[in-house]
């Protein structure tokens, strides 16, 4: 499966799943190539925008501006497979704090 209809199952899966107010205004972060299982897949990172119920503020933490984050978004991985395009998993997306 090409990585363009990859990412469009995968945001169709999103949609689905998470509903209309979990799902609103995806946006694509990252694609990388991997293995599950000894399985080719694409591991693609979606974002979406958080209820609002946070302060206007909260997207400009030390934090979020050090990791590049947007703490208004969450962030999912999807293991999407090579052959026939199916979503193997969706996991909650951890931001690393980079070292210096």
């Amino acid at each position: 499966m090409e990585i363009k209809d990859a990412v469009q199952q995968t945001v169709t899966f999103a949609k689905t799943s998470l509903g209309p107010k979990r799902a609103s205004a995806l946006r694509l972060e990252e694609i990388d190539s991997s293995t599950a299982d000894g399985r080719p897949v694409w591991l693609i990172t979606l974002s979406s925008d958080l209820p609002k119920a946070r302060s206007p503020l909260s997207s400009f933490s030390p934090l979020a501006v050090t990791i590049g984050a947007d703490s208004e978004r969450e962030y999912k991985v999807f293991a999407v497979a090579k052959d026939n395009g199916d979503v193997l998993s969706m996991k909650i997306r951890l931001l690393a704090v980079p070292t210096f």
